[in-house]
């Protein structure tokens, strides 16, 4: 890994989480084990976040934890202005589920942490320093014979306050001025179809020129399904975090906002 290089996760259109020895990871410390997440579910100071859709969580969840769908944290006009979403909704959003500045936050999915990563991203982007994400997620607790509930938990309104970081997220604008930088690579996390543009998922088909396609599904160890609008992205984000790599960035507007803009390049 080169210090000075630049890795700039993209999501074109479709997210993972990441799974594995976790003692081979430079920060181990962002990955929680079940059986220890089982000892602090009584802490006064976890915050336990489902980010999977609602629907699911009504069928049963994590004693204590909230329903926070990952699809709440994107906002395709904040993307075009470099926030995942606007920080008065972040601030909203993470305040109703009960988290403050001193949370310490595990978040959960039953998506190969797919949607988990895309809330980890977001709320480190907005500078929450205390978020873990379920090792295994939602089907690992489960297949453990863990307590599981249907009841919602009351929740006390925190005070996190979010400080927006624009050094891990890019705009358009951003990435085509970096297009030929030798210090950035970037990363589609799209399918192979998708990234050859023989899979049109936007208004057109293709991938950024001098984009590596690194599939998500090649980071994780457990089989996942497809996803949209940042969650790929995401998962990249979180696996580097994992193996030490520092200078991320996610293009959050993705392939959806790319192919739209015709004065782009694209390439297939």
């Amino acid at each position: 890994m080169r210090g000075s290089e630049w890795l700039l996760a993209m999501l074109l259109l479709s997210s993972g989480g990441a799974q594995g020895q976790v003692s081979s990871y430079r920060h181990p410390e962002l990955l929680i084990e079940t059986q220890e997440l089982g000892k602090l579910l009584s802490n006064s100071q976890l915050h336990l976040v489902d980010a999977r859709p609602p629907e699911e969580y009504r069928l049963g969840h994590l004693p204590g934890a909230v329903s926070l769908p990952a699809l709440a944290t994107d906002d395709p006009d904040a993307n075009r202005r470099g926030f995942p979403l606007p920080p008065e909704r972040a601030e909203q959003l993470f305040r109703a589920a009960g988290i403050s500045s001193n949370s310490q936050v595990v978040i959960y999915d039953d998506q190969g942490n797919r949607f988990a990563a895309r809330v980890f991203y977001v709320l480190e982007f907005f500078g929450h320093s205390h978020v873990q994400v379920l090792n295994g997620g939602y089907k690992k607790w489960q297949s453990e014979g863990l307590l599981l509930t249907t009841d919602s938990p009351g929740i006390a309104p925190g005070d996190f306050k979010p400080l927006a970081n624009s050094a891990i997220i890019a705009t358009s604008e951003w990435v085509n001025a970096h297009l030929k930088d030798p210090k950035v690579r970037l990363l589609d996390a799209r399918s192979v179809a998708e990234f050859k543009g023989e899979r049109i998922q936007g208004p057109r088909g293709g991938h950024i020129p001098g984009a590596i396609n690194l599939e998500w599904t090649q980071v994780i160890n457990s089989g996942v399904t497809y996803c949209q609008i940042g969650m790929r992205a995401a998962d990249l984000y979180f696996a580097l975090r994992l193996l030490g790599y520092e200078r991320i960035r996610i293009y959050d507007g993705s392939w959806q906002e790319w192919s739209a803009l015709a004065d782009l390049p694209v390439e297939k």
